[in-house]
């Protein structure tokens, strides 16, 4: 009996609390909606920024930049961090302007989305026995409750080479992690520098276009998409002998399920601005100013593309699996 006893007051704690009202990802990691954009934006400029040296490297003038040659001006990128803030990519040597000045308005966007799903599930079930001499008479209790609850956080956020490689904020770059992050891979290091590199090489020398048949506007983009689905479970239960007579409770278990997951979506869209009107202005923290509005809009409408693109994808694969149906 005071097993019973032991099960009827655990269900009653369980079925009395709650999962979250509003579930978000720092509920389960370290990191809020804001930390994860900011880690994909330090990367992405790690990657530019890791261009810029690759040239700079392999570049033939005696000097590079303003009076520097090629050690001098790598020392100095590399032993102050706030060196980037003050370059200037027109007065580069020749061979290093026409590339930096060309590239350097060339805009990077990311749209994210983070669906979280939280699920509770508690149930009990008691059985009630009366033995009697030639028979035995059963009543079934049961009782569950479920609870599920969901949020969807979906945000953009626009960039350029520039804005990121000079202007972005180096404290907004602390901490970030250096190492991949296998159970939320949108909180630890990724691979963007291949995107990056994948863009300038695709558009140097493969006929990189942008959409339909407009090859001004060349583009590239990754789409990420991440599920951590995190479940438990906690099942006891316990039997005793009936009792001649009497209604005893004879059998009782108690079912918690709990599920949580996480489905975090990122596209990363790179593509040359449509033209040098209208392109956004940055201030000294590469943060946007009014009224550059004309390359964001676009880059806006290219990710409307782009998930447009993704919805349609997963339709025919969707179709594919479940094959056609015929009336």
């Amino acid at each position: 009996m005071r097993r019973l006893t032991w099960i009827a007051a655990s269900a009653f704690a369980a079925l009395s609390s709650g999962c979250s009202i509003y579930p978000l990802p720092d509920d389960v990691m370290s990191f809020n909606s804001d930390k994860i954009a900011a880690i994909i934006r330090c990367q992405t400029r790690d990657a530019i920024r890791q261009v810029v040296i690759r040239n700079i490297e392999a570049a033939g003038s005696p000097i590079l930049y303003e009076q520097m040659n090629k050690e001098q001006l790598l020392d100095w990128l590399r032993s102050n961090p706030e060196s980037w803030r003050r370059l200037k990519w027109e007065r580069f040597a020749l061979e290093l302007r026409n590339p930096f000045v060309f590239y350097k308005d060339t805009s990077i966007s990311y749209d994210f989305t983070i669906d979280t799903t939280e699920q509770n599930t508690t149930g009990l079930n008691v059985t009630l026995l009366r033995q009697f001499t030639g028979s035995t008479n059963a009543i079934g209790l049961g009782a569950k409750n479920d609870r599920t609850r969901e949020v969807s956080r979906h945000f953009r956020t626009f960039d350029t080479f520039d804005s990121l490689a000079r202007l972005m904020r180096t404290d907004a770059c602390e901490n970030a992690p250096r190492a991949p992050n296998y159970l939320f891979p949108a909180a630890g290091l990724l691979r963007i520098n291949s995107l990056v590199d994948s863009f300038l090489l695709a558009n140097q020398w493969e006929n990189l276009a942008g959409k339909d048949q407009d090859y001004t506007t060349a583009s590239m983009s990754d789409t990420l998409t991440f599920t951590t689905k995190n479940t438990g479970n906690f099942d006891p239960s316990t039997t005793a002998d009936p009792t001649i007579g009497k209604w005893v409770p004879t059998s009782a278990s108690l079912n918690l399920d709990n599920l949580r997951q996480d489905l975090h979506t990122i596209i990363i869209l790179i593509s040359l601005p449509p033209d040098k009107k209208g392109l956004p202005q940055f201030d000294e923290f590469g943060r946007i100013l009014a009224p550059g509005k004309a390359a964001k809009a676009a880059a806006s409408a290219a990710l409307d593309r782009q998930r447009e693109f993704n919805t349609q994808n997963a339709l025919t694969r969707f179709g594919t699996g479940v094959g056609r149906i015929v009336p």
